[in-house]
């Protein structure tokens, strides 16, 4: 189809529109108007209203574009055809995303205020961790449930492992996640996790068991503690 430029725009006044009901799914038919002597487009008010909701997006990304832009990322989490292209319409625009990160990520995309040269403010744009690949939504999750995390050891004795696994901390490490919560090199990260991770372990299991100690003494007397029933004092 042969791409054409708007050249000028005449305004016409109120005009008649159509609601044809088409046994057909297909829109758009040259239907005859015996009183003009013309054509007309059926669904015309359908089309009216597609085109006041694009000028309503175009106001809104013409006067707040980090904000729309944020919605309009957000409302395509998941879809990855629409999301990429997004990113590089922002971009464009002159807006920052920055990574996803395990202490300011959530599961949408978020504006954020971000310092940069000449300690110059500017609204910027957070990557939320759904964007993730690898990373089920399980363990997005339980991340965002339980931030935030002040070191690894603390990441890793908050986190449930059974969703946020080896595999899982990897993807995190590898994509940038945890460049800026500590300050830690990606490989020093992926060389402490098996040592980090196998004490907490310890300890959690250590806990269970006191846990369950004081469960099963719950609510028991000396005497119970004695097993003294059936027994006869004497004097």
């Amino acid at each position: 189809m042969k791409k054409c430029k708007i050249k000028s725009v005449k305004k016409i006044g109120t005009q008649m529109t159509y609601n044809v009901t088409m046994k057909s799914d297909q829109h758009n038919y040259a239907i005859y108007d015996k009183r003009t002597g013309g054509s007309v487009i059926s669904l015309n008010s359908h089309s009216a209203a597609y085109a006041f909701i694009a000028y309503q997006m175009t106001w809104l990304k013409a006067y707040y574009p980090v904000e729309f832009m944020c919605n309009l990322l957000t409302s395509e989490i998941g879809n990855e055809d629409k999301i990429i292209p997004y990113l590089a319409q922002a971009k464009k625009m002159s807006i920052v995303c920055q990574k996803p990160d395990v202490n300011q990520s959530g599961l949408e995309f978020k504006i954020q205020v971000a310092t940069f040269a000449n300690d110059k403010q500017k609204d910027t744009l957070r990557k939320p961790l759904t964007v993730l690949k690898g990373v089920g939504s399980k363990a997005v999750q339980n991340i965002v449930d339980n931030q935030p995390y002040a070191s690894l050891e603390e990441f890793l004795s908050k986190i449930d492992s059974r969703v946020v696994n080896c595999r899982v901390f990897e993807t995190l490490v590898n994509s940038g996640c945890m460049d800026e919560a500590w300050g830690q090199p990606k490989k020093y990260l992926l060389q402490q996790y098996a040592e980090v991770k196998k004490k907490i372990d310890k300890i959690k299991k250590d806990k269970a068991k006191q846990d369950k100690r004081k469960a099963e003494y719950n609510g028991k007397t000396l005497f119970d503690e004695l097993d003294c029933s059936g027994s006869s004092l004497q004097i």
